[in-house]
């Protein structure tokens, strides 16, 4: 249930009712009196409010945590929502009811609609905390009326949110299906559907193949879309498709995977949660396999 630190008779916070759908929405005014929710982060901690949740604030709260402006990005539930980077002492010590908390944990641990807020409004602080200045004559940039953009006063150039496409793939092989372990996973038990991104003039099914071939030597054929997710960590967005096996034997990279193999529907290893679209793309095979 997600929790709205208000003041009360007891000084506990508040409930606000579920659900909460997320809405983004394109610029809007200065904060006005009233609460909001605030995503307050850096690369890896978010500032989290009490049953982790995003901090609700008044804009004057707001501004005694932050040391850069705060951006409207969208509403959760009827609460308009910004985002805002805290003075570096917050991490080092929380303003009570608040805690820090990892962006992954609670990513993993929000509901969809807190995650969806989460994730836009990341990208949306990314894109005004990495492009304070103009690529291509050093300008400072400003910030784009009606739009999520940052705009360069001198030339003109223009930057939006960086959304850097994905290729997810579930390769099978009658009723198995191939699954590995990367060398950066937090959980060295948890096996996932590989994964790769899209390089220059490359269409998603040509990176489909290339990625399979480069990571397990692995041949495949009949690649097909399934469907797509945004995964902001930190930016990007991740397509889905499915393919099945042409040809080869199993030899990794040792650069990319720990561990790869050929896995039975019926006797899986450790995979993600069904949130995430590695988790889906799995479960789907499994499902089609067993009828």
């Amino acid at each position: 249930m997600a929790l709205c630190p208000e003041e009360t008779g007891q000084n506990r916070p508040a409930v606000v009712p579920e659900p909460m759908n997320f809405s983004a929405s394109l610029p809007g005014p200065v904060p006005g009196r009233g609460k909001a929710f605030y995503v307050l982060l850096d690369d890896l901690y978010m500032a989290a409010a009490p049953g982790e949740t995003l901090p609700c604030l008044e804009r004057e709260e707001a501004a005694a945590l932050c040391h850069a402006p705060s951006y409207f990005f969208g509403y959760l539930g009827k609460m308009p929502c910004y985002c805002a980077a805290p003075h570096p002492e917050f991490w080092k010590d929380p303003v009570p009811p608040f805690s820090r908390i990892r962006l992954r944990s609670f990513f993993n641990r929000a509901d969809e609609g807190l995650r969806l807020a989460l994730g836009y409004g990341r990208q949306v602080l990314d894109l005004h905390t990495n492009f304070k200045f103009c690529g291509r004559c050093s300008t400072p940039t400003q910030p784009k009326t009606g739009e999520h953009a940052r705009i360069c006063p001198a030339c003109g150039q223009t930057a939006y949110p960086r959304i850097s496409p994905a290729v997810i793939m579930s390769v099978t092989r009658g009723d198995e299906i191939l699954l590995a372990r990367g060398v950066n996973f937090p959980n060295k038990e948890m096996f996932s559907v590989l994964a790769g991104f899209v390089s220059p003039s490359e269409t998603l099914e040509e990176c489909v193949r290339r990625e399979v071939y480069e990571e397990t030597q692995i041949r495949v054929d009949r690649v097909r879309y399934s469907q797509s997710q945004p995964w902001p960590f930190p930016d990007s967005l991740m397509i889905g498709f499915t393919a099945e096996y042409r040809g080869g034997e199993i030899k990794i990279d040792p650069g990319e995977i720990a561990e790869a193999a050929w896995f039975n529907a019926g006797d899986l290893p450790l995979i993600p949660d069904s949130y995430t679209l590695a988790g889906r793309l799995i479960r789907n095979f499994v499902k089609g396999v067993k009828g």
